[in-house]
């Protein structure tokens, strides 16, 4: 694995309203790691991007709801295609 690169902070509403916010980062422009800072809550995630959109690569046991990995992804893409 390469260095980490901190790509931008992201938030994205989860279950009950509450909001998670934090960077994200990236060793190798593949993989992009999400991790809240705020509230005191363990939530983390690793996306990934192909050709049908933003998956959840591994991360927490439990599965986050899809629309919480599109809120991300959506910000990295928007982020990415600023700075290519």
């Amino acid at each position: 694995m390469g260095v980490k690169r901190h790509l931008l902070d992201a938030q994205a509403k989860v279950s009950g309203g509450r909001i998670v916010k934090g960077p994200v980062t990236t060793s190798d422009d593949k993989t992009y790691h999400f991790k809240n800072q705020t509230g005191g809550s363990d939530f983390y995630l690793y996306l990934i991007r192909d050709d049908n959109g933003w998956y959840e690569s591994g991360g927490n046991e439990t599965e986050h709801p899809q629309e919480v990995v599109d809120q991300i992804g959506k910000q990295i893409d928007d982020f990415l295609s600023k700075n290519e």
